[in-house]
């Protein structure tokens, strides 16, 4: 009884020191992305985080996180990290279906809304990394998007 009683003691002080959940981390990335826009609370908002160009912002298995989150209000947020600091890209859309995919007509044409880092919405193509890249330092940084 006194084995599993020290057990028991040394288990809640591991505990106690260990970082919170989402407690940032010295030297690193932490990014909270905050979306709006989105026209219903169907379905969820599938956010992805970039650290170069290759794929961008469609090709999903070249990202480096993804999630996919609830719709409440008409917004969501995700958080992800620890990265390294350096330069980054999100893209957001939202998944009314559930499929995971990214929904677009035969002409390419987006049938679901999205959104990029830096708010960025070329008319006529894609947004390009370079466009959305985001230049962080260590610590915790906001992102926010409006998806459209």
């Amino acid at each position: 009884m006194k084995g599993a009683r020290a057990a028991a003691v040394v288990g809640l002080l591991l505990i106690g020191l260990a970082p919170a959940r989402g407690a940032a981390v010295d030297g690193m990335v932490t990014l909270i992305v905050s979306v709006d826009g989105f026209p219903d609370d169907e379905g969820r908002a599938g956010v992805a985080v970039w650290s170069g160009a290759r794929g961008f912002p469609e090709d999903i298995e070249h990202a480096i996180a993804t999630t996919y989150v609830a719709i409440v209000g008409s917004a969501a947020e995700a958080r992800f990290g620890p990265f390294p600091p350096g330069v980054y890209a999100v893209t957001v859309y939202h998944d009314r279906d559930g499929d995971e995919t990214f929904d677009k007509n035969w002409l390419g044409v987006p049938r679901e809304a999205w959104g990029v880092s830096n708010n960025v919405r070329p008319r006529l193509r894609a947004p390009r990394f370079d466009e959305a890249r985001l230049d962080l330092e260590a610590g915790e940084h906001d992102v926010r998007i409006h998806v459209d």
